[in-house]
């Protein structure tokens, strides 16, 4: 299997945490994916409409629109395939969790504070893309 460039991919992120957000926007975007941010649910919504990504990572705790009424809503037909990533600050039991992870699209539940290597495995594994350090250890074509 060939894996792709993560500079072809988009990433949504989204999340009410200004810090978090850029935190997560730098890591993203340091390992060579195109990133776009919302700050909630509602911006979440509108952007993938604009222009659907390749994934999202989402904060299941916003205000107005959380995570998950923003899941609910990815359930149409046009954008039930996106693949999530949901993260979270709360400690929430594990029903709840089996719950979101029965949604068709949720890959992953990340508890934060975000281990950036559990995220950028999840992505990379995900995406099928190679990590930007694969190239060099790669030998030169023939």
């Amino acid at each position: 299997m060939e894996l792709a460039n993560p500079k072809d991919k988009l990433i949504l992120i989204a999340d009410d945490d200004a810090d978090v957000l850029s935190f997560l926007e730098t890591v993203v975007s340091s390992e060579g994916f195109k990133v776009v941010c919302a700050k909630n649910g509602e911006e979440t919504l509108k952007k993938v409409g604009e222009n659907p990504p390749d994934l999202i990572i989402a904060d299941l705790m916003m205000p107005g629109q959380g995570g998950y009424e923003v899941l609910r809503q990815l359930q149409a037909a046009e954008t039930r395939k996106i693949p999530v990533v949901m993260i979270t600050a709360s400690h929430i039991n594990d029903s709840t969790v089996q719950m979101i992870r029965q949604e068709a699209n949720v890959l992953e539940f990340i508890s934060k504070p975000v281990q950036i290597h559990v995220l950028l495995t999840a992505l990379h594994h995900y995406l099928e893309t190679y990590p930007p350090d694969i190239k060099k250890l790669r030998p030169p074509p023939r």
